[in-house]
């Protein structure tokens, strides 16, 4: 008999659109991968439910945005894009800081990473609008 998968205690809200939160996408997979723990993510955008949780966690609304990181362990969290050692702390329990935007250099990298995603997604975006004009003009 399988045993049932552990639920993860690292936390990632995020919304689809958001910049920041697709730059934070290398950074969590390397976690994971080096760690080898899950960052269980939670779309808050475009799902009600996932959004009163991050609520219920960012008391106070002390961050009030993406990307937020909570650890159930040490009910600790992180507002916003931040560096990857400082990331790395948190998923570990070990102090970090709350407030840590990643230099500008190290986004530029992230985003390098990120940017082909993007411009496939963008691509795709033009080709369907593209269609739709084509089908709408045949009408």
């Amino acid at each position: 008999m399988e045993k049932p998968k552990k639920q993860s205690h690292l936390l990632e809200f995020y919304g689809i659109e958001c910049d920041h939160c697709v730059d934070m996408e290398p950074l969590m997979s390397e976690i994971e991968e080096e760690l080898n723990i899950p960052i269980r993510r939670f779309e808050v955008w475009y799902n009600t439910e996932n959004a009163r949780l991050l609520q219920k966690l960012d008391k106070g609304g002390a961050c009030g945005g993406v990307p937020f990181f909570y650890n159930k362990k040490t009910r600790s969290w992180i507002c916003g894009a931040t560096t990857a050692p400082n990331l790395k702390a948190w998923a570990t329990g070990k102090p970090h800081e709350r407030f840590l935007p990643p230099p500008k250099e190290e986004t530029e990298y992230l985003q390098g990473l990120t940017g082909w995603f993007e411009r496939l997604r963008n691509e795709g975006i033009k080709r369907m609008e593209q269609r739709t004009e084509n089908q709408n003009k045949t009408k």
